[in-house]
């Protein structure tokens, strides 16, 4: 029988492995690879998608919120639109903080009408507008006076008669008797687009008091969508359900004005030949469209605004994107081919000299006939044990795999140990906050779900409360975050001392923001405690003589009463928010 060196017969298959491994590996790749393009080409129109659906849901948002809070405050209590200065005041501060709002306003059954405005391209300066201050249904700038709200008139504003009770934001609320979307059109002398929100206000009676209605510019949102970095050649837009252009990544008018009369740009009419032929297949999802021989990935996506209002978002990105990632990752699939069949066939030849030399050392010892021989060979004669124990014995190779698998279990159980002390340290720190040592967010959703469980089991009342610092960015403005981070732990400090360990609970939410669990606790227990939290920031400044104040909004649950922890605190959240748009500082239930 034909003998084979051991060092062949180790190489040769190595290097077989190697080349049907490398074979196999190729095409898979490439298979692989042209899937992974596609993906990658749909995840990101997906990524893109989502940063714009999210940016647009921010957007609005504000606009049909604040609509909502005045219905619900003017349905309420309807002696406010007995003074509409002092709404002008509400007004002014609820569109402070958001640069897109242009009007907020409220017209009566009477005609008197009154907004909060700002210019729709210059954001930043509110003032107001009223038509009842010196001449009934006669309209006149005024500037923000924070004391009587309606301060001195603003001569260079235009004065001219103005009955809002045929206009159609009012006229279309009244008519459909309920929150109605107006048209997007521009506003009247200036050059952006902006759309209105409207809705009647009802007394308890059923009594029609008048119409509150919002607004908002939406060159943001055109700013927004031109300044993402995309890939080149890629376009998007925002548009409505006819194809009405919203917004776009391109340059160019939104509208024409011919004659005095205005026509939105349409995606069937515009100059880019991409966006002519997306408004001919406004198909949900994604498709594959070719202009003018250059092929593209074509997604549409609806987005659903509240009370019935549909845009939708267009993106095309070019297939040459696609193309670029599979090149790339083609050519690297070919280079790590070859650099594993090099790899494969060197680690087949070290292996067959690191085992074949002992071997051959022991068969020339064993071949010599001479026990001498043997006993010359080095006490480790290699690094493969099974070489190792040809020298040396069974007997010593059974010692010295005893001694391996006691000092293994020793090492398991030592590990064990540590990890088990490092994971507990790890949890503790995921559910507490590093500041205040309250706990944070998370820890806060872990507890309050079981209390609102075990309250629900057993029977037991349940406040949940939210409450905010007031003007806590003053105190960082004033005396920087280190000082700001002094006052949070003052408050965690006053709030800890109010609850009761065995059973309440008290968490920082985020940022200034705290929330208290009250379990088999009276309502009346409650706000006491709410009280002497109030009077402990009265009596003590939080820091260098600086007191402060906070807002709560208070949710009761009765005993037997169901509500999810979702619903609890929204509804908490809805009365913290009315605390601090009727003054700050006081308990909102």
């Amino acid at each position: 029988m034909k003998t084979v060196p051991l060092r062949w017969l180790i190489v040769i298959p190595f290097v077989v492995l190697a080349l049907v491994l490398g074979m196999a590996m190729y095409l898979l790749s490439t298979i692989t690879i042209a899937n992974i393009a596609d993906r990658v080409g749909k995840q990101y129109i997906k990524e893109v998608e989502g940063r714009i659906y999210d940016r647009v849901q921010d957007f609005v948002a504000p606009l049909t919120n604040i609509m909502e809070l005045n219905v619900a405050a003017f349905s309420n209590r309807p002696e406010l639109l007995d003074n509409l200065s002092s709404v002008a005041g509400r007004f002014y501060e609820q569109a402070t903080p958001y640069s897109q709002m242009t009007f907020i306003s409220v017209a009566t059954t009477d005609g008197r009408y009154v907004n909060s405005s700002q210019n729709p391209i210059k954001s930043g300066q509110h003032n107001i507008a009223a038509n009842f201050v010196h001449k009934p249904l006669t309209m006149e700038g005024f500037e923000y006076d924070p004391r009587v709200f309606i301060g001195p008139k603003i001569d260079s504003d235009p004065t001219f008669s103005y009955d809002p009770r045929v206009r159609p934001f009012y006229n279309l609320a009244v008519q459909n008797k309920q929150v109605t979307w107006g048209e997007i059109e521009p506003y009247y002398g200036f050059p952006v687009l902006g759309i209105n929100l409207s809705a009647p206000i009802y007394g308890k009676d059923g009594q029609l008091l008048g119409v509150t209605a919002t607004s908002i510019a939406l060159v943001e949102l055109d700013k927004y969508l031109a300044s993402l970095d995309l890939v080149e050649g890629a376009y998007l837009f925002l548009a409505e359900g006819n194809g009405d252009l919203i917004a776009t990544s391109e340059q160019g008018n939104l509208y024409q004005t011919t004659n005095g009369v205005i026509t939105r740009s349409n995606l069937n009419n515009h100059s880019n030949k991409a966006f002519q032929l997306a408004s001919q297949t406004l198909e949900k999802g994604i498709q594959e469209l070719e202009v003018e021989g250059k092929k593209y990935l074509y997604y549409l996506r609806t987005i659903d605004l509240k009370y019935g209002k549909q845009w939708q978002i267009g993106i095309l990105i070019p297939s040459s994107y696609q193309q670029t990632i599979l090149d790339s990752y083609t050519q690297s699939a070919i280079i790590i081919t070859l650099i594993l069949f090099v790899c494969i066939a060197g680690i087949g030849y070290l292996v067959a000299w690191y085992i074949g030399k002992p071997i051959r050392r022991l068969s020339q010892a064993a071949n010599d006939k001479n026990l001498k021989s043997i006993q010359q060979l080095p006490h480790v004669l290699s690094g493969v044990r099974e070489i190792n124990s040809l020298s040396r014995g069974l007997s010593l190779m059974a010692d010295n795999l005893s001694d391996i698998m006691q000092n293994l279990e020793e090492k398991v159980a030592e590990r064990t140990s540590y990890l088990q002390g490092e994971n507990e340290h790890l949890l503790e720190s995921a559910l507490t906050d590093e500041l205040t040592g309250l706990y944070n967010r998370r820890g806060f959703n872990q507890v309050f779900e079981g209390a609102i469980q075990c309250a629900q089991q057993q029977k037991q009342q349940l406040t949940f409360v939210i409450c905010d610092i007031d003007h806590f960015k003053r105190i960082n403005d004033k005396f920087g975050h280190t000082v700001g981070d002094l006052a949070l732990v003052s408050v965690a400090m006053n709030l800890r001392h109010h609850v009761r360990f065995s059973s309440d609970i008290v968490a920082r939410y985020g940022g200034e923001e705290f929330t208290l669990v009250f379990l088999n606790t009276d309502i009346a227990q409650v706000l006491l405690r709410l009280d002497s939290i109030r009077q402990g920031f009265e009596r003590n400044p939080v820091v260098k003589g600086e007191y402060i104040t906070m807002s709560f909004g208070v949710v009761h649950v009765c005993e037997g009463d169901i509500l999810t922890m979702e619903e609890l605190i929204e509804q908490a959240d809805k009365k913290l928010y009315q605390a601090k748009n009727t003054g700050r500082d006081q308990v909102v239930i």
